[in-house]
């Protein structure tokens, strides 16, 4: 028979690899003879090896492996393929001793299959560009067509089982998936099982799955020590079925039954009236479950696993004893991995006889590959040879020397007449490989045998004969299908499916979601390669917590009934439409109603008591060069011209969210309901794809066009709320009610996506909208009951965070020298190795230890050569996004709850907006406000309007806030040139702002805010306090880390620049105006860089105007000079550490601070209008009064700091003191001044003798002055100046103040001395009456 060498091969390559006593020879016999029963297959060790995880296998079996093939009469009689009993326990490596042969066996075994699978990516590499041939039908396409007319498949009894008592050996864990049957049935058009003769035109076959299921036991019993035979005993014993569910499992995902009905047409294609193939799948259910012991665990082999895969080097020198008994072994066992892995095996590499060994190794493999590939039959010897010399080679030498063997055998113009022997003696990767569809060259051949034997085995009629029952035709070929032809059709419907959280097995579930109704269609039309899928969901509802016997809902479905709840509807090339791609998705609106005890419950059910550090285990992959193409404008024409277009439609309809009064839901509580809105997303570029170049008049314009535009709105987005036994249904429906917290509003965005990834002209993403109303309305009653809605919700109790042990990484694969590492990328950049995987296991890696030193053996000069020319990319700043967004006008109105509602304050504010953009090394913010009111509606002015508290001037083109954020990194290409080198900057300017303090409208204000805000337990103020200056503390650190220094000086880390123009406050009550303050030019700003910090700080003028008409002092304070203050801070980290510490021109900061004289006139008057508008506001000053002495006491403990670390601050202090103006009266022009004269203080730093210090003390000189302080008597007018009368001459005074520094510790010398010196004080008090007789 001509078919028994293909089934050979098959059952060679699927189980040959994985089974240890798989009898060839009696294989083959069994094949020829129609039947093939293989029993009691012992499955290998190393079986799992292709999937690299650290697992082996401890006890593997297949009980019996049968094929029917009925050689004789195949085309009346069914071929039947069973599988009865699959078992396998799984454990980590680390649980089977080591064994040297074995381990040693598997890692060669690893290597050849490693090499195999880089051949065939070069294979593939090298044929990619060669034309494919049309496909046609081949004779073993049809023969196979013939064969699963009556092909019958049955698996059954399935368990492979996973045991763990490594990660947790107090809860060891066992986790397992069984199956109870898989079958498939020939059947009728009824469904019946039967036999298909020659006549039946469509097959018609019949897949029942039972008794799916997987379990994760916690705190499980283990097999894996027990006898073979025992544990084989209990995994057959432990499989679940329809009639019998065993005891013991902690199922998570529940046992499942499904049937398939498979409906094929092979003639379907010439009719073009019914598809080829029709599949439908039925599942009833299924059913997830977990409980929070086996999420723990997962979390904990999770890391584990981690683990495992890092101590696989380490294994052959574990102790196979126990640690607490045993240390030394322990310890050497630390010792010898760390000095032979990653020591001795390095220092081995570079000792000259090892490198002359490997170099003549590698020179000796070349020359018997190069054999190889010129001889067309190869002799044992040379095979033996190469084979010994793998061994002890690594797999990228091995690669290396083949390339270089088969490049000098093609450069001497010999053949490669081994190539296609050595290809024909591969062999497949097994059960995982052959389901991914991998090929073996091998098949390739034998179909081509089996056609010729058929040729030569059969005459022309039993040919003719043959041909007609199976449908082949030599001269046949496939038609070209209309693409309205739908080919294949696939139905898949699933009844209900759970997905249930408990903490415990047999306790009510903290949650549970279920879906109901879940159906999918998918369709085929391969004439247009075209791809439709249809999917539907009927109904969705999600249950909490039972509270009192009840069940909560938290999610439910409120749309019409007769429609589904979710649609989805995909198709690639539709028909009868332009576009490429069409996606519409439809949702029904879904109540969502929050429950705090679930809420808890699953927040509590996912924390972990320990942190979990996975580092995720990547393989090093071979890198490729990637072509960058310039965009020109024909580039972005064939672009446009040429992408797909997707036509997407997505309306989900406006769900919402109900917030019950404490946490859970019933009819007579308190609800804030927040609106979210419908949803539409859909493409606005869907006009079609034929564009022509001619059609764009500018390049900008075509760039504009290479986007692919979305539409985004959210329309009536609303929140409102409802006290117990309101509507709010119905209200919900309503553009305006006093249940309207956030009255609807509609929100758009214009989201675009650029067709050209790399364009430094144009963005990745453009993400634009507008907000053209945003108005909320509160009245006292609402805002007092949602603060006690939110305050009667419990929320979840943080568990304390656990300590973050930082850990140390150990590589396990050693790091390759710089030279050899550039190397490598060359050489695959030159495509000597041309694939995406893994170019060597771990242990491989371990096996061989000359990887690092071939790199510089093995390549030619010319690659030397290029390596050492400096290989320099050009950085390209890309726009990634682009943000625009807006919002018109933003109200807040406050009311006051009484027969109706009345406005108290209404807050405005418009041209509220944020520009951004983010490239590859920068990104800049923009934020603005355009304009701010504040009005009091309760009073009326002059002019019968509300009071205006806050207004700001209306100027078009000019914001009243502006402020902008830039992040640069410092390896960006314009770092120097765009950014001055700085990596983070602020500017925030103000213009100008005028404020209202009018005595009635502000206690009012007072009053309505005291009486919404809950009164704080007064025992808690002092813990609110602590908390709030740990919170700062907190703060600080992040923004420490936030702003970390550069080690470069030149680099500022960070500047602020802020700005403000003028700044005007009315004080008055309701009857008069009292005084009006006015602030201009306020500037500062803050340098931060490695060794220096720079604050500074100016205010150009203040003025405070006495408004009475009666008065002629206008003026009540004012400047005399340039400006108000300046002041500059600058501090220098590290400056007097070390070396430094003794010369005494380091400082660690200087102060500069010049105060300009202020002219302040006393009218008592007017002072005592100003203390009785105070008055009014006594709370506040209360207030006020607490903060300023909390803020003295942690400057006081801030001074005692600096003063404990020797804080050498440098102070250069020019104040030119206040000069204050005493009239007689508000209309008199006579005065009496006092002017405080000029202080100045300046101070130097010094050391002091200590003969029993190492380190000397410092002590900071200070030096104080006060000049020219004198009282007099004068006449204020303008005009010809007036004599002044002294009452006190001018004084002089100094002092000087010594600082120890170092009073801490250095107790010689007094921590401060202070001396003074005052002139002579001539004091006239006769001048006051003189003054009055003249």
């Amino acid at each position: 028979m001509v078919f028994e060498a293909v089934v050979t091969d098959l059952l060679n390559r699927f189980i040959g690899d994985y089974v240890e006593n798989l009898d060839k020879s009696q294989l083959k016999l069994g094949i020829w003879g129609g039947n093939v029963v293989l029993d009691n297959l012992q499955i290998k060790e190393n079986a799992l090896s292709d999937l690299g995880v650290p697992f082996k296998v401890k006890a593997g079996q297949i009980d019996k492996l049968s094929l029917k093939i009925p050689w004789k009469n195949l085309y009346n009689e069914a071929v039947v393929a069973t599988l009865d009993g699959l078992y396998l326990v799984i454990v980590p490596g680390a649980s089977i001793q080591y064994d040297v042969e074995n381990e040693e066996r598997q890692v060669q075994e690893a290597k050849q299959k490693e090499l195999l699978r880089i051949e065939e990516a070069l294979q593939k590499t090298a044929e990619k560009d060669k034309p494919k041939e049309e496909k046609k039908d081949t004779f073993l396409e049809k023969l196979a067509t013939q064969v699963i007319k009556n092909l019958q498949i049955s698996i059954k009894h399935i368990h492979l089982r996973y045991e763990d008592d490594i990660t947790d050996r107090g809860k060891p864990i066992s986790m397992g998936v069984t199956l109870g049957e898989l079958s498939l049935l020939t059947t009728d058009e009824k469904w019946k099982t039967c036999i298909l003769n020659e006549a039946a035109k469509i097959i018609y076959k019949l897949v029942r799955l039972d008794s799916l299921c997987a379990y994760w036991n916690v705190k499980s019993s283990l097999y894996y020590n027990n006898s073979r035979e025992q544990i084989l005993l209990k995994l057959k014993q432990e499989i679940a079925i329809s009639t019998h569910e065993p005891k013991g499992h902690q199922y998570i995902f529940k046992p499942v039954s499904a049937s398939a009905k498979l409906q094929i047409d092979p003639y379907a294609e010439i009719a073009l009236v019914s598809p080829k193939v029709i599949l439908n799948v039925e599942v009833r259910s299924i059913a997830f479950e977990m409980t929070k012991p086996q999420y723990l665990s997962m979390i904990d082999l999770l890391e584990s696993v981690d683990y495992m895969v890092r101590n696989v080097p380490y294994r052959k020198y574990r102790p196979c004893v126990p640690p607490h008994t045993h240390a030394k072994e322990w310890w050497n066992y630390a010792i010898n991995s760390i000095l032979e892995v990653h020591i001795r095996k390095y220092n081995r590499m570079w000792c000259w006889s090892y490198i002359k060994k490997h170099r003549l190794n590698l020179k000796t493999y070349r020359n018997a590959y190069k054999t190889k590939l010129r001889s067309s039959k190869i002799t044992e010897d040379i095979l033996k040879e190469i084979k010994a010399l793998e061994k002890s080679l690594d797999v990228f030498n091995i690669t290396l020397a083949r390339q270089q063997a088969q490049a000098e055998v093609i450069r001497s113009g010999q053949k490669l007449l081994g190539k296609k022997h050595s290809q024909a003696e591969k062999q497949g990767g097994g059960w995982f490989s052959g389901f991914w569809g991998k090929k073996d060259v091998k098949m390739k051949e034998e179909e081509s045998s089996v056609s010729e034997a058929f040729e030569n085995l059969l005459t022309a009629e039993e040919k003719k004969k043959l041909y007609t029952a199976i449908g082949y035709s030599e001269s046949s070929c496939n038609m070209n299908l209309p693409k309205q032809y739908v080919a294949s059709v696939v139905t898949f419907n699933l009844e209900s499916t759970s997905v249930a959280v408990r903490e415990e097995q047999n306790v009510p579930e903290i949650l549970k979601i279920q879906m109901i109704d879940l159906s999918t269609n998918v369709s085929q039309r391969p004439g247009a390669q075209a791809l439709k899928v249809e999917a539907k969901l009927k109904h969705w509802h999600v249950t909490g917590l039972q509270q009192n016997g009840i069940v909560p809902s938290l999610v439910a479905s409120v749309g019409d009934a007769t429609s589904s709840l979710l649609t989805i509807h995909f198709e690639t090339n539709p028909e009868g439409s332009p576009v490429d791609q069409v996606l519409n998705v439809q949702s029904q609106p879904v109540e969502i109603i929050y429950d705090a005890k679930t809420v808890n419950g699953i927040t509590e059910f996912f924390q972990s008591s320990k942190g979990m550090d996975l580092e995720q285990l990547t393989s090093a992959t071979l890198m490729k060069l990637e072509e960058i193409r310039e965009k020109t404008a024909a580039g972005l024409t064939h672009i446009i011209e040429t992408r797909k277009i997707l036509d997407l439609s997505i309306d989900l309809k406006p769900s919402y969210l109900i917030i019950p009064q404490t946490g859970f839901y019933h009819r007579s509580s308190n609800l804030l309901i927040v609106d979210f809105g419908r949803l539409q997303l859909s493409s606005t570029n869907c006009d079609g794809k034929q564009l022509s170049p001619p059609s764009f008049s500018s390049l900008q314009e075509l760039m504009d066009r290479a986007y692919e535009s979305y539409e985004l709105e959210l329309k009536r987005v609303q929140v409102l709320f409802s006290k117990s036994g309101e509507d709010w249904k119905a209200v919900r429906l309503q553009q305006v009610s006093s249940q309207h917290v956030l009255q609807p509003v509609d929100i758009k965005l214009h989201v675009a996506k650029s067709m050209v990834e790399k364009d430094a002209r144009m963005a990745n993403f453009k993400v634009s909208g507008e907000l053209p109303l945003l108005r909320i309305k509160m009245s006292e009653q609402k805002i007092i009951g949602i603060l006690q809605l939110v305050d009667s919700i419990p929320l979840p109790e943080t568990s304390p965070a656990s300590p973050t042990i930082s850990k140390r990484k150990v590589t396990t694969v050693p790091v390759v020298s710089v030279k050899s590492e550039n190397l490598f990328e060359h050489i695959l950049d030159r495509h000597f190795l041309l694939t995406d995987d893994d170019t060597e296991s771990e242990e491989s890696c371990n096996a061989d230890e000359n990887s690092q030193i071939t790199c510089s053996e093995t390549v030619d000069e010319d690659a030397l050569e290029e390596l050492e020319e400096p290989r320099t990319s050009a950085s390209e700043e890309l726009t990634v996004l682009q943000v625009n967004f807006e919002i018109k006008e933003v109200t807040l109105e406050l009311l006051r709850q009484g027969n109706r509602e009345s406005r108290v304050l209404v807050l405005t504010v418009t041209q509220l907006g944020t520009q951004a953009t983010i490239r590859t090394y920068d990104m800049t913010a923009v934020s603005y406000l355009g304009k701010i009111s504040l009005d009091y509606h309760e009073l009326k002015d002059a002019e019968n309007q509300p009071l205006h508290l806050i207004t700001s001037a209306d100027n078009t083109g000019s914001h009243l806030l502006k402020v902008e954020y830039i992040k640069a990194d410092k390896n960006g290409p314009n770092f120097i040139s765009d950014f001055d080198k700085t990596e983070q900057m602020i500017k925030v300017s103000f213009s100008s702002l005028d404020l209202l303090l009018h005595t009635e409208a502000l206690l009012s204000t007072v009053q309505f805010i005291t009486a919404v805000i809950p009164p704080k337990n007064p025992s808690s103020s002092e813990k609110e306090r602590d908390e709030k200056d740990s919170a700062w503390k907190s703060k600080g650190s992040r923004l420490k880390k936030a702003l970390k220094l550069s080690n470069d000086s030149e680099i500022f880390d960070f500047k602020l620049f802020a700005k403000m123009d003028a700044f005007a406050i009315t004080v008055c009550d309701k009857k008069n105006n009292i005084a009006d303050i006015r602030i201009q030019g306020l500037d500062s700003s803050v340098f931060l860089q490695a060794r220096q910090t720079e604050v500074f700080a100016r205010l150009r003028d203040i003025t405070i105007t006495d408004v009475d008409s009666k008065t002629v002092h206008k003026k009540a304070v004012s400047i005399v000079s340039d400006e108000v203050f300046s002041f500059r801070v600058l501090l220098y980290p590290g400056a007097t550490e070390g070396d430094a510490y003794r010369d005494m021109s380091k400082v660690d900061g200087k102060v500069v601070l010049r105060v300009g004289c202020i002219q302040v006139v006393y009218l008592h008057k007017f002072l005592k209008s100003l203390l009785m508008f105070l008055d009014n506001f006594q709370m506040a000053k209360e207030a006020v009064s607490t903060v300023t002495v909390h803020a003295a006491e942690k400057a006081a403990s801030s001074v005692k700091d600096f003063a404990q670390k020797s804080f050498r601050l440098a102070m250069d202090i020019h104040l030119e003191a206040p000069v204050f103006v005493v009239p007689e009266s508000p209309v008199s022009q006579n005065a009496f001044v006092a002017d405080l004269g000029l202080i100045t203080i300046q101070n130097t730093f010094m050391l002091a003798m200590a003969n029993d210090s190492l380190v000397p003390p410092v002590i900071d000189k200070m030096q104080l002055q006060l000049n020219h302080m004198r009282l007099y008597r004068t006449i204020l007018q303008s005009g010809p100046s007036q004599c002044d009368i002294q009452m006190l001459k001018p004084i002089n005074m100094q002092l000087s103040v010594e600082r120890n520094l170092a009073a801490t510790w250095f107790y010689s010398i007094p921590a401060i001395a202070i001396k003074g010196e005052l002139q002579t004080m001539d004091v006239r008090s006769n001048a006051v009456y003189n003054s009055r007789e003249t």
